[in-house]
């Protein structure tokens, strides 16, 4: 087809369209919405899910863990500890390259004004395996992690900026970092910040305490490692099935037949994003997929409606001679164009679209999402018009391709009655309208159902009115003493504070997403010898945490002032834990202790049971739990709890001045409520239902308005039909009666569709369920129930004015 023929359709679909403007408007807006929406979720999965992570040969780089099932752990993903980081840097004969980090913060700045940032410790090679190196500079050599060496830091770019002016010269300067004078010796490239945001880094020494075989059980490290070229990944997994077996021969010792150990390997992108979000997103580009499916199913019944009413002219044009092929391209070329115009509009929606996304979604997508349009999104969003111009384009010019139809021309010339074909063919796309918009509403149903069931949830706390704070104390703090006494006049302070209940200290802050767990073993005869170990959460509590939480006690006592570091080891355990270890005799005045059967911890009697608390998420419930008191064996980093009755913004303050009272170069950070805390474990779950239930509601609008503009098109024309039969007997309500049942009809068919479709497409989204099964009855019942209310509103309208047709004046058409 050459240029000026195309030129030629072009300017002849234009004029067609120009001729309905109405009709021009509304397929054009409602293009825009479909296309928009599209593109708007595609940028969104292509940033989080489809981009390669910004490192050389990223899909090169894996995370390792360990799992552990056969002591307590759940999933499979476990840190790993020091002497296991060991076996791993000289067993494996896959990596090129291997590191672990550590989750820590530093304090920066002078005293009166210190800055909390964000960082981790990290072993020399770990630039290496990423394939990073700093801009100005260098990274750590092996003897920087080393016990007793001066201390140095590597920082990020947006730190160097802003807290140092961009100064070139930085390498080499002395910096207080965590109150010492710490030496710079590089900065890294703009954008990175590997892991979790960090924006400083220094080197990880493993002490031999560390390193000694005691130390197995003391998960504390993520590990990240670069397989070799050519490898693949599956080869590398193979590797470390030799590396498992490996590592339990060589340490008889430590029970890792019962743990069921085995060393893991999940590519970094896949860890990055997680399975959650993977399968949230997915689920969310099919649901706005199918708001534009019913788009072009809109659009392809007003086309086909409209391209009735000009059968005879495209029949009578055929039978003088056009070819079949010419309209099928006119069609075709007006559909498309239709479709581009839409396009355009949608794609200059989306940056709008992509800021409300990102405003609801700040602390539920793990990459970060741009609102500028890139050609990527310019490349989909162009293709997506195409390809809805010809699936909604497509059957009325098929229609047009059938060739002369004279029973078309005699058809033609008895009014607007259109032909059986084109009944037929609306028939079909209303029911699929309504079939399609089922699935979409069961899904957002279904989510709707987890989301409330997952607000019932007992986390085992009481979130309103507290505030949260977070401390981490720098290596000056390098004694238990200084530990306790700093905590004790900071909690101290806090209570003396306006409106305040209660204030007390966690080491990890329930719904924080972090955990710290250890091999614990339970002086029980109630259970098999064999299963007295066990992985527990751990947690390091001052007494009054208890009753800022309002964490419920269900036997014994809470700690109190004389659980001093020279009384006897006490401890406070959940109920779960009870549960488990203690069924029948009750756990109060029984004995635990850290570590293995062959460990030296000394025996905790447990003086408390308290409620069960979900640390990790809302959705499943954490590991056994054990606490013991912070001045028995106190951590630096806590987080500070406090209870009032006054409003939490101002109470921040307060709590920084108390801090800052008591060290100067002590910066606090996270302040948060609990209640955020918690709405933030529920953000992911909140963002697919608010999307699926936007793209539900807009299916919704587009099936109503499909079905009622499919109605009315049948009345007008069967306005002579309707004549006929008031003229001849038939009552107002008659005529409301079978406009009512062919609409209704219509809809039925398409929700028993949809019903089949909805059941075998919500199980995909099983895994983003809490407390609700994919089959749910009364969701479905309950979908199916709204939509055709919705569509009997629909037909009720064009039905009433059926109801008010004049015979004389329908007559007059014939």
């Amino acid at each position: 087809m050459s240029m000026e023929v195309l030129s030629k359709d072009i300017r002849f679909a234009w004029r067609m369209l120009g001729r309905k403007p109405g009709f021009t408007a509304i397929a054009i807006l409602t293009l825009a919405l479909g296309i928009g929406a599209n593109t708007a979720i595609f940028s969104v999965l292509d940033a989080v899910l489809l981009k390669p992570l910004p490192y050389p040969d990223s899909q090169r780089i894996v995370t390792v863990w360990g799992r552990a099932r056969g002591i307590g752990i759940p999933d499979d993903q476990n840190y790993i500890s020091a002497p296991e980081f060991n076996d791993l840097q000289h067993l494996p004969e896959s990596f090129s390259a291997i590191a672990a980090s550590d989750e820590v913060s530093f304090n920066l700045g002078a005293s009166g004004q210190p800055e909390r940032v964000s960082g981790a410790p990290v072993s020399p090679g770990f630039f290496d395996v990423l394939g990073i190196q700093p801009v100005l500079g260098r990274g750590f050599r092996a003897e920087e992690s080393q016990p007793g060496r001066a201390p140095v830091v590597v920082m990020g770019y947006g730190l160097w900026r802003q807290s140092f002016g961009g100064d070139p010269n930085i390498i080499g300067k002395s910096i207080v970092v965590n109150g010492m004078p710490t030496t710079v010796i590089g900065v890294m490239p703009q954008g990175f910040n590997f892991p979790d945001d960090s924006q400083m880094w220094s080197p990880l020494v493993l002490t031999a305490e560390d390193l000694a075989p005691n130390n197995r059980g003391s998960h504390q490290y993520e590990v990240i490692a670069r397989i070799k070229p050519p490898l693949s990944l599956e080869q590398a997994r193979s590797d470390m099935q030799r590396v498992s077996a490996a590592i339990i021969g060589q340490n008889p010792q430590y029970d890792y037949k019962r743990s069921d150990f085995t060393v893991l390997l999940v590519p970094l992108l896949d860890q990055t994003v997680g399975r959650e979000v993977k399968t949230s997103l997915w689920v969310l580009m099919s649901a706005v997929g199918f708001v534009l499916l019913i788009v072009c199913v809109n659009l392809a019944s007003l086309m086909l409606a409209r391209a009735s009413s000009r059968e005879r002219e495209t029949a009578i044009r055929m039978a003088l001679g056009a070819g079949a092929w010419r309209l099928v391209r006119q069609f075709l070329t007006e559909s498309v164009l239709l479709s581009f115009l839409g396009g355009a509009i949608g794609l200059a929606l989306v940056p709008f679209v992509l800021v409300a996304l990102i405003r609801i979604s700040a602390t539920a997508l793990p990459r970060t999402v741009t609102t500028s349009i890139n050609w990527e999104m310019l490349a989909f969003s162009m293709g997506l018009s195409v390809g809805a111009g010809m699936l909604f384009g497509l059957l009325p010019a098929l229609r047009a391709a059938r060739g002369v139809q004279y029973e078309t021309l005699k058809e033609g010339g008895r009014g607007n009655t259109s032909g059986p074909q084109s009944s037929r063919s609306l028939r079909v796309l209303v029911a699929a309208e309504a079939a399609i918009s089922l699935v979409l509403l069961v899904g957002a149903g279904l989510l709707l159902r987890s989301f409330v069931n997952l607000l019932h949830v007992d986390p085992g706390f009481r979130s309103e009115n507290v505030l949260t704070v977070r401390v981490a104390l720098s290596p000056r703090y390098a004694d238990s003493n200084s530990i306790r006494a700093f905590y004790r006049e900071v909690l101290s302070r806090a209570r003396v504070l306006p409106g305040m209940e209660s204030a007390g200290a966690v080491s990890l802050l329930p719904l924080s997403g972090e955990g710290s767990s250890g091999t614990t073993t339970m002086d029980t005869q109630e259970v098999s010898a064999d299963k007295t170990s066990a992985e527990i959460d751990w947690r390091v509590a001052t007494p009054a945490y208890f009753e800022a939480m309002r964490i419920p006690l269900v036997a014994g006592r809470y700690f109190d002032e004389h659980d001093s570091e020279s009384s006897a080891p006490v401890a406070i355990v959940d109920e779960s834990l009870a549960q488990t270890y203690w069924p029948h005799g009750g756990a109060v005045g029984k004995r635990l202790h850290r570590g293995g059967m062959g460990s030296s911890s000394p025996w905790m009697t447990v003086v408390g049971v308290v409620k069960h608390v979900r640390y990790r998420t809302l959705e499943a419930e954490s590991r056994n739990e054990l606490y013991w008191p912070a001045s028995q064996r106190p951590t630096s980093n806590m987080g500070i709890t406090v209870r009032s009755s006054l409003a939490t913004g101002a109470l921040a303050a307060e709590l920084r001045d108390a801090v800052l009272a008591v060290d100067p170069q002590q910066p606090i950070f996270n302040v948060r409520t609990m209640d955020q805390l918690v709405a933030e474990s529920m953000s992911r779950r909140r963002l697919a239902l608010i999307l699926i239930a936007t793209f539900a509601a807009l299916a919704m609008l587009l099936a109503a308005l499909g079905i009622y503009g499919t109605t009315s098109y049948a009345v007008s024309q069967r306005y002579s039909e309707m004549g006929v039969r008031v003229a001849i007997g038939a009552s107002p309500w008659q005529i409301l009666r079978l406009v009512l049942a062919q609409g209704m009809s219509l809809t039925l068919a398409g929700l028993g569709v949809g019903l089949v479709g909805a059941l075998m497409l919500s199980r995909l989204i099983q895994t983003m369920l809490f407390s609700v099964k994919s089959s749910d009855p009364l969701t479905f019942i309950a979908a199916a129930f709204v939509l055709a209310a919705i569509a009997f509103l629909a037909c009720v309208i064009p039905a009433r004015r059926a109801m008010r047709v004049d015979p004389l004046i329908a007559l007059r058409y014939e």
